[in-house]
C-alpha cells in the first residue's frame, strides 16, 4: 500500500511539473501571438524578445537582495538613520524560469535559422 501511494504521489508531481511547462509555453506563445497580431508581423520576429523578456521579468521577481533591495536600504537608512542587515543576492530558479530561458534559445536559434540568408 505505501508503495502505490509512493509512486501516485510521484505521477502527481511529474504532472505538475509537465503542466507547469506547458502552461508557461502556452502564455508565452498567446504573448506573442498577441504581439504579432496587432504589429501585423511575423511570429519568429517577437519570440525572441518575449521570451528575453520573460525571462528578466521572472528572473527580477524571484530573486531576493538585487539592486532594488540595496536602494529601498538605501533609502530606509537615509530616512531613519537606522542601517538595515544588508540581504545576500539569491536566486533560485524554477521550472519556469528554465521553461522561459528555454523558449527564449530556442526562438533566437529558429530566428537565426530563418534569417540566416541575411547575415
Amino acid at each position: 500500500m505505501l508503495l502505490c501511494e509512493y509512486i501516485e504521489k510521484g505521477g502527481r508531481e511529474i504532472l505538475k511539473k509537465i503542466l507547469t511547462i506547458i502552461i508557461t509555453l502556452i502564455v508565452l506563445m498567446v504573448l506573442t501571438f498577441g504581439i504579432t497580431h496587432y504589429t501585423n508581423t511575423k511570429f519568429i520576429d517577437y519570440a525572441f524578445v518575449v521570451g528575453l523578456a520573460a525571462t528578466v521579468v521572472i528572473w527580477f521577481f524571484t530573486s531576493k537582495g538585487g539592486v532594488t533591495t540595496r536602494i529601498v536600504d538605501g533609502s530606509i537608512q537615509g530616512s531613519t538613520g537606522v542601517k538595515t542587515q544588508g540581504e545576500k543576492f539569491e536566486f533560485s530558479p524554477s521550472l519556469v524560469f528554465f521553461t522561459s530561458l528555454a523558449y527564449t534559445i530556442l526562438s533566437f536559434a529558429s530566428m537565426l535559422f530563418y534569417y540566416r540568408s541575411y547575415l
